[in-house]
């Protein structure tokens, strides 16, 4: 029994410790069309590309390559501090990028992009990076 106990406690170890050591370097390595953010969204990924007044997203997909913004509609809603939430069209933009206004009313601490790709409804939401953590739970930027 013994045995067993440790054989298992072993091989929980090397998992642990390989995953571990998969996604230190994967988040190292990586690198992103745009130098964006990506999250996966059902078949397809979307990275996410902030600026400073407006954000580009793009689709990629499973390989990571961009798919054509032709007929893809949607909108994103940006939530805030306080709670409240706008929703802002998107537009196409060059380079297959899909665009959208941030709202100047206020910093957002997530969005959402919610977009229809190929008659699929895709969705995948994005922190602020410009935005701590202790922002978000204090309800307000310093």
């Amino acid at each position: 029994m013994k045995t067993i106990k440790s054989i298992v406690l072993a091989l929980f170890i090397v998992v642990a410790g390989t995953a571990i050591a998969t996604a230190q370097v994967n988040q190292e390595n990586s690198k992103t069309p745009h130098g964006g953010i990506i999250q996966n969204a059902g078949d397809y990924k979307i990275e996410m590309v902030e600026r400073e007044n407006n954000i580009s997203f793009y689709v990629l997909d499973a390989k990571g390559k961009i798919v054509s913004n032709k007929k893809v509609t949607g909108t994103v809603e940006f939530e805030f501090f306080n709670k409240t939430k706008a929703t802002n069209p998107i537009t196409l933009d060059i380079n297959d990028a899909l665009f959208v206004k941030v709202p100047r009313a206020n910093i957002y601490t997530y969005c959402t992009i919610t977009i229809l790709v190929k008659g699929k409804t895709i969705t995948a939401k994005f922190r602020n990076s410009q935005v701590s953590e202790q922002d978000i739970h204090h309800g307000h930027q310093h």
